[in-house]
């Protein structure tokens, strides 16, 4: 399941608006300074929102792609899978697996399927994820854009919640102390403040001492227009999210954040030059100020287009076209993720 489960999330966002593979944490005072970023990138072509018939992925074309990105170990796998609110398994992720080579590590989305869905059984789906992802995973997220599912799904952030905590117990049951815990929220620039106080409401000392990061989905001049710098636009809205909402909820400068996802379209009139040239200004600006506000992770939305002759945007997010001939920022993301990861 390709991120399935948000297609109507993502249509209400277009509508409203060494060898250490683990995720670096903030450096201590006084040290040289921080830890290069861990990167990544979803690696599929469908997006929530998108074509309601998504081409199925080519496993081989993908694990080439990802071997020609990855820049050495610690590489991020970006996958989203979801409780469908009765199988407790817990084992959707090992489809992914294969992807995992030359020291690559998930990170993996559990979607919780809101109205009103039980929480002990989606607590066992957490919990068998983690159990059998989690040795693979340098992160987990309980959600993604939950601020916008809690906006009409009142039971999202006691998931969200509950999520959380039963992800980092069981974590530290099994020892994986690497793990990090998190949930992922749409940024766009202005605080949420609603959502924010719902968690400090629901969510206590147990999930503050449970949660690791905060991830965003971050689309500057993607789903409304806004030209201009766009790498001052997204440091400004990261800035919303550290300085502004998640005090609101006791989440200090400790917990890092993590861009999940940033990606700019493709559509015509927009050319592969523009692509290449956001990604460039968003990245650049994000690694520039990572420090500051203790960003650990940046990923990239998406590998390749789902269908690159579609009149969608969701369709054409991709460093790829739908056939898997790079587009100019293809090897832009290349160079610098080659780049990055030496600081």
């Amino acid at each position: 399941m390709r991120r399935s489960w948000r297609g109507a999330v993502c249509a209400a966002v277009l509508v409203a608006t060494g060898l250490a593979v683990d995720l670096p944490a903030a450096d201590a005072a006084g040290a040289a300074g921080p830890r290069p970023l861990a990167l990544g990138i979803y690696p599929g072509g469908y997006a929530g929102g998108g074509s309601t018939d998504p081409v199925p992925d080519d496993g081989a074309k993908v694990v080439r792609a990802l071997d020609q990105l990855h820049g050495g170990p610690g590489f991020l796998v970006r996958e989203y899978v979801g409780y469908d609110g009765t199988s407790t398994d817990g084992t959707d992720a090992r489809k992914y697996f294969g992807y995992l080579g030359h020291g690559r590590k998930l990170d993996l989305v559990l979607g919780y399927p809101g109205h009103g869905t039980p929480l002990a059984g989606w607590e066992t789906y957490v919990r068998n994820e983690v159990r059998n992802a989690g040795p693979h995973a340098a992160s987990i997220s309980l959600g993604v854009d939950v601020n916008l599912a809690a906006a009409a799904d009142p039971s999202v952030v006691p998931a969200v919640v509950a999520g959380v905590e039963a992800a980092k117990d069981e974590a530290r049951r099994l020892g994986l102390k690497k793990l990090q815990i998190g949930f992922d929220e749409g940024a766009f620039g202005q605080a949420g403040t609603a959502f924010w106080q719902s968690l400090a409401t629901t969510g206590g000392d147990r999930f503050r001492d449970s949660i690791d990061y905060v991830g965003l989905e971050l689309y500057p001049d993607v789903f409304r227009p806004s030209p201009g710098d766009l790498g001052a636009q997204a440091v400004s809205a990261i800035d919303v999210v550290r300085r502004q909402e998640m005090p609101i909820a006791g989440l200090s400068d400790r917990v890092a954040i993590h861009v999940a996802e940033n990606g700019w379209d493709t559509l015509a009139p927009r050319t592969e030059a523009q692509q290449s040239a956001a990604l460039t200004s968003e990245l650049t600006a994000i690694n520039a100020d990572r420090g500051r506000l203790n960003i650990t992770a940046y990923e990239y939305f998406d590998l390749r287009d789902d269908k690159s002759a579609s009149a969608n945007l969701f369709d054409h997010f991709g460093l790829l076209n739908d056939d898997y001939t790079p587009k100019a920022a293809f090897s832009t993301y290349r160079d610098l993720v080659h780049r990055l990861r030496r600081g």
